[in-house]
């Protein structure tokens, strides 16, 4: 069986899972780090050099992952025994709602300077046998606001080990420090979850170690190690989930594999949010029947219990599923849907149900000239941890996003273009509405 099905599809949707779970489908958000991506994160995955590219398109210089730089590009072919690349993003823009707020709506222009750095040694092409480092800081400046300004530190490491043709191992550390973010624009919670302010500092860090073992041409397993920490800053809770999971797929065809696994973890929660574990059955599908169109589905079963049995075991369907079909080389199109549970930040002894989609089109209309358009819709659904004699009542919200832009490629080094942002919120309390429109221009240039 081909190695692109085995060793690359669970993979490459845990770390769909990883980016949409952290608040990475980055273009709702004003105030996440990674605001523009050259690619979604299924192409990216197994992808090479564009895995760390920060460009809102690609760029000719990032086909490798060292050189073609406005400065790099005149050293000639890189020699050393590792891999570098230097990158700058400026974006300016203005937004009429930078609070997410329903009442009280302030706007203003920000500006937003983001460098780029990344290290790597062995193949950040094939991702074979591999380590490499991305350090992206960011850091947001408003004009008449400067309440709102806030300093941000993003590191990504990903690293591959191939001891055998049979056994491929990987690694992955992702670390966010974001400081006074605006909470509705960061969290899938869309408010302020009763902070004074709305705003909040706050602290991810992920871990993933995984392994795929062939055990036959059609046959292989896939197991991983994760660790997910979320800090926030008092009054709100902070929470982290240790877990694992093992499956087991067979490819019917090089174009068809099936497989079922089963995951399990501790999600330890501040109080008054119970500690609980959680337990999935899942089945796994992944086709592709040519190299224009893939998906991969994981789907299942959650089966939720809490510590000293506040309240019963909560169960729910969950999925993460992946789809990417490129019918030529000017067109891409893409969408992610997941439904996974969370806990809240709020200090409620609640956690809630995130249903999510996520789309994103991108056609090189003429040569220089790229149009891509984002858009997703979220349903955030709460429900108690605690079974009270008077239950806290339960939220609902729906949020949607549009992001329509067009980016040029003036050289191989430099990427200028302009977006629009549209984002919405609705609740069953109106207090969390909310509606902001954006406008603003960027450029990335590579050294």
């Amino acid at each position: 069986m081909g190695r692109c099905r085995s060793c690359e599809a669970i993979p490459c949707l845990r770390a769909i899972s990883i980016w949409l779970a952290l608040g990475l489908f980055s273009s709702i958000s004003a105030q996440v780090v990674e605001t523009s991506k050259s690619t979604d994160q299924s192409e990216n995955s197994g992808g090479g050099a564009l895995l760390f590219s920060p460009a809102a398109a690609p760029l000719p210089a990032d086909e490798t992952p060292t050189g073609g730089g406005m400065i790099s590009g005149l050293f000639g072919k890189n020699e050393a025994p590792f891999q570098y690349a230097i990158h700058l993003t400026l974006r300016g823009a203005y937004d009429d709602n930078i609070a997410l707020t329903h009442l009280d709506r302030m706007d203003d222009y920000f500006v937003e300077i983001q460098p780029a750095l990344l290290v790597g040694i062995g193949d950040l092409v094939r991702q074979n046998t591999f380590l490499a480092v991305m350090y992206l800081p960011s850091f947001f400046r408003y004009d008449e606001h400067s309440e709102f300004n806030s300093d941000q530190h993003v590191v990504h490491v990903l690293g591959g080990l191939t001891p055998t043709d049979k056994l491929t191992l990987r690694m992955s550390e992702d670390i966010a420090i974001r400081e006074n973010i605006v909470l509705a624009a960061t969290s899938q919670e869309r408010s302020g979850l009763g902070t004074t302010n709305g705003r909040t500092d706050l602290g991810t860090f992920a871990t993933r170690l995984s392994l795929n073992y062939n055990m036959t041409p059609s046959d292989f397993l896939f197991s991983e190690l994760k660790a997910n920490m979320t800090e926030y800053a008092a009054p709100l809770i902070s929470s982290e989930l240790y877990g694992g999971d093992l499956y087991l797929n067979h490819g019917f065809t090089q174009q068809l594999v099936l497989g079922m696994g089963v995951e399990a973890g501790f999600n330890r929660v501040d109080s008054p949010t119970p500690d609980q574990q959680t337990v999935q059955t899942n089945a796994h599908l992944n086709f592709t029947p040519n190299r224009h169109f893939t998906i991969d589905i994981i789907a299942g079963e959650e089966f939720r219990t809490f510590e000293n049995h506040a309240r019963g075991t909560y169960d729910t369907p969950v999925f993460l599923i992946s789809s990417s079909w490129a019918p030529d080389e000017n067109l891409k199109i893409s969408a992610t849907a997941s439904r996974q549970i969370f806990n809240s930040a709020a200090a409620t002894a609640q956690d809630y149900v995130d249903t999510s989609f996520n789309g994103l089109l991108r056609e090189h209309i003429f040569k220089p000239v790229y149009v891509t358009v984002l858009g997703g819709w979220e349903h955030v659904e709460y429900f108690n941890a605690i079974d009270a004699p008077m239950p806290l009542p339960t939220l609902t919200t729906d949020y949607f996003y549009w992001q329509p832009s067009l980016d040029i490629v003036f050289t191989r080094w430099w990427i200028f273009g302009g977006y629009y942002l549209r984002r919405q919120n609705t609740g069953s309390v109106e207090t969390v509405d909310f509606k902001s429109n954006e406008f603003g221009v960027r450029t990335t240039i590579k050294f």
